[in-house]
């Protein structure tokens, strides 16, 4: 339950709201046993002679004055003398009135008396929907928010080793349904408990001896409430990772279409998706039984201890102890208030529901962060020095394999620096370090002197543009999608960034030029022109640190030729890192270092390493001397 607990805690950041939806819930009820009370008069008024009626009547009063004497204490029996005084005395005045009526006429004005009643009871019920419903989904929404905002911070190695499936699934289905139960299933929650209360008091009150009664046929009504609750959980638990699992096929089946027809997997994957569609089906059906079960036993139970009480209560009116009156009211209360006990029986298979998807939702959420943000930490306005590696080294989170060994570089403002290797020689993953993707396990990388970790992150990536080995573009325009990150870019900015990544002409060709639409990833572009997009959106961003990890690799050989040119009008004036395979794109840069096995074997330009003959030249042989020959 300390989930659910926790899950209900933010409820209480309206506790305003929903104070006064319990208040009006109570308030509901208490207008409910009202209404149901004020049947005595009608019911005793058929088949029973004024007299009668009116000595009957007149001991109700005196029942409600023993039940509170019991509830309230010996010191305030001044008080209810003058209330039992007060209550006579109102119920003498009713039989004048109706001493000389006929039962027909007694039922209309019962009628015309409660009706007021029950348009009460509409109000203060809808109010109290609209007090915790409203208080619940603005929690929800919270959870939702915080769920999302902390997904934001995860560690990257997070999203590489869970399924995005997953994630979607904690985010969307379970927070769906914590939104049911903390919203509309609490609200009505609240309001059986009222009615329960306030009704079992009644009862209390048309017949103290059902007071024992109660207490002794309460359990046995919520027990096969008790008896499920576990299956409940341990079947909610099962379907929600079965449904994580059908979520994640999908997202890789549609991420992966144009793979799977290439190879022909069509069958496969269609086989794959009928068997976790078939758990997810059999966890549901399982689900759902269980939840429907423990309400069935409820109401089984429950119309056996009406039958009962249905046999005492006649007993009850045969040795006059009972009006005919109140034997109804009786009867009326008790099944009424099935149903509140039917549907709070189910809410323990709900809460247990909520339980589990709340365990899932904080496993995310009380999860480390990727950086936590401190207050006081500095900002950077500007580089005016350099970026120096002292000693990094660096291993994966949850590994003890070292990536990087010792990496000491001093780099100068302004300069580019170009990173070469094979893969899986560390050169990406150093460039993650600078913008703190991932922080160094020992060492330090300083900015102008101060440990970037001193830095805040917004004022450190903002002074970082980066094009990455995986191209990514969002849903939307090529215009947005190349001032993505940039705030309000003028058009003419854009088009500017688009020349320089020599991507204009083929915007231009398109049928609606800059406000074309694009699918997510992009995927209706060749991979040059996605390429080129991304490129644009790193120089609008106008960064004073560039990252660059094989930006031109996807280019044909005119486009990587005009793209080099602008990049190199562009790098005069910042920092720049460029990760490359592919040699020809480094060729004029002074500043070449060669990573091998998480180490620097090799620094200087194109001739000086090549004349050293070391990795550098076997690289640059292996990808122009054999293809040329």
């Amino acid at each position: 339950m300390k989930y659910f607990l926790r899950l209900l805690s933010y409820s209480f950041h309206y506790k305003n709201r929903f104070l006064l939806g319990l208040l009006f819930a109570l308030l509901t009820a208490v207008l409910n046993g009202i209404s149901l009370t004020a049947l005595i008069p009608l019911f005793d008024s058929l088949g029973s002679d004024r007299n009668k009626r009116f000595h009957l009547d007149l001991t109700l009063p005196e029942k409600t004055i023993l039940v509170q004497e019991v509830l309230m204490g010996s010191d305030s029996l001044d008080g209810l003398e003058r209330i039992k005084r007060q209550i006579i005395s109102v119920k003498l005045q009713i039989n004048e009135l109706t001493q000389d009526m006929e039962p027909r006429e007694v039922v209309w004005a019962v009628c015309i008396a409660v009706f007021p009643l029950y348009l009460l009871k509409l109000g203060t019920y809808l109010l109290s929907v609209f007090c915790i419903a409203t208080a619940g989904y603005k929690a929800v929404r919270d959870i939702r928010q915080e769920l999302f905002q902390k997904v934001q911070r995860l560690p990257l190695t997070y999203f590489y080793k869970e399924k995005t499936g997953l994630i979607m699934s904690r985010v969307v289905n379970d927070a769906e349904i914590v939104a049911a139960v903390i919203s509309s299933n609490l609200r009505d929650a609240v309001i059986n408990f009222f009615y329960v209360l306030t009704h079992l008091l009644i009862l209390i009150y048309l017949n103290s001896e059902l007071l024992i009664l109660a207490c002794i046929t309460i359990p046995v009504v919520i027990l096969p409430v008790t008896l499920f609750t576990r299956k409940i959980s341990s079947s909610t638990a099962r379907f929600q990772e079965k449904l994580a699992d059908l979520n994640g096929h999908i997202q890789e089946f549609i991420s992966g279409i144009k793979v799977i027809r290439s190879f022909r997997q069509e069958r496969r994957d269609t086989l794959k998706f009928q068997d976790i569609n078939h758990k997810v089906f059999k966890r549901t059906f399982k689900g759902q039984f269980y939840l429907q079960m423990a309400p069935s036993l409820v109401e089984l139970t429950s119309s056996i201890v009406v039958l009962g009480y249905f046999a005492l209560g006649a007993k009850f009116i045969y040795s006059g102890r009972f009006t005919q009156g109140e034997f109804m009211a009786f009867l009326l209360t008790l099944l009424f208030l099935l149903r509140p006990l039917t549907q709070l029986s189910q809410m323990v298979g709900k809460i247990t529901q909520a339980n589990s998807a709340g365990k899932r939702i904080f496993e995310i959420i009380d999860r480390d962060s990727e950086i936590e943000e401190r207050e006081g930490d500095l900002v950077l306005e500007t580089v005016r020095e350099g970026i120096r590696f002292e000693s990094v080294q660096f291993a994966y989170p949850g590994t003890n394999q070292q990536v990087l060994k010792g990496i000491d570089l001093d780099i100068k403002l302004g300069e580019t620096y170009a990173f070469v290797g094979t893969s899986g020689s560390g050169k990406s993953t150093l460039m993650d370090l600078i913008p703190r993707f991932f922080d160094p396990t020992q060492g330090k990388i300083s900015i102008d002197g101060n440990d970037i970790r001193n830095f805040s992150l917004k004022s450190l990536r903002s002074k970082i543009g980066i094009v990455t080995q995986e191209i990514f573009l969002f849903h939307g325009t090529i215009a947005d999608n190349i001032a993505y990150g940039t705030g309000a870019a003028s058009r003419k900015e854009v088009v500017r960034a688009a020349r320089l990544a020599n991507a204009h002409d083929f915007i231009t060709k398109m049928e609606n030029g800059y406000d074309s639409m694009i699918g997510v990833r992009g995927l209706d572009l060749s991979g040059g022109q996605r390429q080129r997009l991304v490129i644009a959106r790193a120089l609008l961003r106008n960064a004073e640190i560039m990252i660059l990890d094989e930006a031109t690799s996807a280019l044909d050989a005119e486009s990587e030729r005009l793209v080099s040119r602008a990049l190199e009008r562009l790098f005069k004036n910042r920092t720049t890192f460029i990760i490359a395979h592919r040699l020809s794109t480094i060729r004029r840069v002074k500043n070449i270092i060669v990573v091998e096995d998480g180490e620097i074997r090799e620094r200087g330009d194109h001739d000086s390493l090549l004349q050293i003959g070391g990795l550098y030249k076997k690289f640059y042989e292996s990808q122009f001397v054999e293809s040329e020959g």
